[in-house]
Formats: C-alpha cells, structure tokens, sequence
C-alpha cells in the first residue's frame, strides 16, 4: 500500500503551478483569439473568465481520469477500501494542487470572486484529500467525490457575460463537443 510521499507532493505543486501558469497566461491568451468579446470585458469579468476557464480545464482533467478508474482501474474495483490507490492519487493530487491555486486566487482576486463559502468549501476539499492520501483508505469513496466535484463545474460551464457594448448583449462560454 503507497503512502503520501515526496511524489505526492511534487504532483500537487507542479498541478498548482499549471493551474496558475493556465490562470494568468492561457486562458486569457486563447479566450482572446477564440473570442472578440473576452477583449472587452472588464478586469473583474475577465477574472471570472480565466477562474471558469480553468476550472473547466481540471474539471476535464480530473473527469477523465475518474471514469478510468471508476472503469479500468482493477485493483482499486478489486477492494473498494483498500485497493491500491495510484491512480487514485495522482487525481487527487492533481486537484489538491487546482484547489490550493484556486483557493489563492480567490483570496488575491476577493473583490472580483472572493466567497466564503468557496473557502470553506476548499479548505476542507483539501483536507479530506489530505486525509486519503495519507492514510489511503477510502479511495473509491473519493473518487467518485472527485467525480461529482467535476461535474458541478460542467453545470457552471455556461455563464452569462456582458461582452460587447450594447447592454442586454451576453458572451457565453460554450464547451464545443
């Protein structure tokens, strides 16, 4: 049985670092050559924008690897309590790392997206994963947490951005299929 590790922890930071590289270069790069309206949005929507975008993205990431597991991954369905967890780990430290990133963000950026809720919700996310990394127990359970934990952010995908002159105009994100 795998315990939290320097591993572990190199998997977080380097999930946080992407997270935040995403944040405060990719998204707003790519938002502004696949739309003209993220252009003229304020620094308060675009922050908004850029958050969204990346949740969106670890929303993906972390999905993904959660339906391999949930499907493939053979000894963690073999013992649902204390089947071997490294796939289940890397999810999990990848989303440490995005709620860490996001957590900061949400602190640094408070006036655009700051929420309590959004705090309280994280610090304990983080700590639950924690839990399950150290003690790697429970690790089905967390995967399909981490599942619906990504889904709640395919349910946020669309939002309602004013992004162009006119007043009732919306720019909406869309996720192409």
């Amino acid at each position: 049985m795998t315990i939290f590790n320097k591993l572990n922890l190199g998997i977080a930071v380097s999930s946080f670092a992407i997270f935040q590289l995403s944040f405060h270069v990719l998204s707003s790069w790519l938002s502004s050559r696949l739309t003209s309206g993220f252009n003229n949005l304020d620094q308060k929507k675009k922050i908004e924008w850029n958050t969204r975008t990346v949740s969106t993205v670890h929303a993906l990431v972390v999905g993904i690897f959660c339906m391999y597991i949930l499907l493939c991954d053979e000894a963690v369905n073999a013992d649902r309590v204390w089947g071997d967890p490294s796939t289940v780990q890397l999810n999990l430290d990848i989303s440490v790392g995005y709620l860490i990133s996001d957590l900061l963000l949400i602190i640094f950026h408070w006036k655009a997206i700051g929420d309590i809720y959004f705090v309280i919700h994280h610090v304990l996310a983080v700590y639950a994963y924690y839990f399950v990394l150290v003690s790697s127990m429970l690790i089905l359970y967390h995967n399909k947490y981490t599942c619906v934990l990504a889904k709640m952010d395919f349910n946020r995908l669309t939002i309602k951005i004013n992004g162009s002159s006119q007043e009732d105009s919306n720019c909406s994100m869309v996720l192409i299929q």
